[in-house]
């Protein structure tokens, strides 16, 4: 498993902690945040130790939400269900620059 060495600047990532089908919680580091239809995502990856993970089976893509709860710096993370769409958020990352 490959991991990004961010060890001085780990506290540069947001993080979020999220719970698992198995009910395990793993942390997470915000990478990156993008639009694509009017919609917002994230890509995150998950932390092993002070580094980051760059290997793709530990990183996910979820959907981006503000809702009436949310101060301005918070958001609302939702899993993609729809296997057609997080496949079309992946290609259209990959295609970003």
């Amino acid at each position: 498993m490959g991991t990004t060495e961010n060890n001085e600047n780990m506290e540069e990532f947001d993080t979020v902690t999220l719970e698992m089908d198995d009910g395990s919680e793993v942390e997470f580091a915000i990478l990156d945040e993008f639009e694509m239809d009017s919609e917002k995502f994230v890509l995150l990856g998950e932390i092993e130790g002070d580094s980051v993970t760059d290997d793709p089976e530990h990183m996910l893509f979820m959907r981006s939400e503000a809702d009436d709860t949310c101060t301005d710096e918070e958001i609302v993370l939702t899993v993609i269900d729809d296997d057609e769409k997080y496949n079309a958020v992946v290609d259209f990352y990959t295609e970003l620059d």
